[in-house]
């Protein structure tokens, strides 16, 4: 989650002296920086279950789990996925992953336009991201997007995926993210006995 911040900054090395200097972490964003601002806790419980079955799934493997604390070049913009798998190189002391093949960002009602419309269009534009994956934290439903054979993460092939039964699949890594642990300690409203 992100809050706008009135600071105008031209380049990527102004932007990383000027972050080094803040409190908390900054998104770059055509110029301007935005804060990164807490979540609710459904948002914090979906990120950890993300990261802990990634790790969990990718231990052995070549790549990496990554997140939420390491930056993602985005087109011309910076941002701080909810979670990343990483296949470069490990570099001690990296602010940005090397290779980032896939980023997950967990949606909210205040950033969900700008994660389906502006992160897209920056992910976009790395090519290294072959998925793109939006999970929402108010009901078992992900958008998932697959880079195509135009070398694009276009919406016409996005995958809705939804449902307790449903998991999201990333081929290139023989990997199966099931919802119920995606979920797990989840209440949705649905859910809740009614009141009597």
């Amino acid at each position: 989650m992100s809050e706008a911040r009135r600071q105008s900054i031209r380049t990527l090395e102004a932007y990383l002296d000027w972050e080094a200097q803040q409190p908390i972490r900054y998104e770059l964003v055509d110029g301007q920086v935005y804060a990164m601002v807490g979540g609710t806790s459904e948002h914090d419980t979906i990120c950890n279950n993300l990261r802990g079955e990634l790790r969990e799934r990718m231990r052995g493997k070549p790549c990496r789990v990554q997140g939420p604390d390491l930056k993602v070049k985005a087109g011309t913009d910076v941002r701080y996925p909810d979670a990343l798998i990483d296949c470069g190189p490990r570099v001690p002391g990296a602010l940005f992953a090397q290779e980032p093949v896939a980023v997950f960002e967990v949606l909210s009602k205040s950033t969900a336009w700008i994660d389906q419309t502006l992160k897209l269009r920056g992910y976009d534009a790395t090519p290294t991201i072959r998925y793109y994956v939006l999970i929402s934290q108010d009901e078992q439903r992900a958008l998932f997007y697959t880079r195509d054979r135009d070398g694009r993460l276009a919406t016409r092939d996005a995958a809705l995926l939804e449902g307790a039964d449903a998991a999201i699949e990333l081929p290139g890594f023989d990997l199966i993210l099931p919802f119920a642990a995606l979920y797990e300690g989840i209440e949705f409203v649905a859910d809740r006995p009614a009141a009597d």
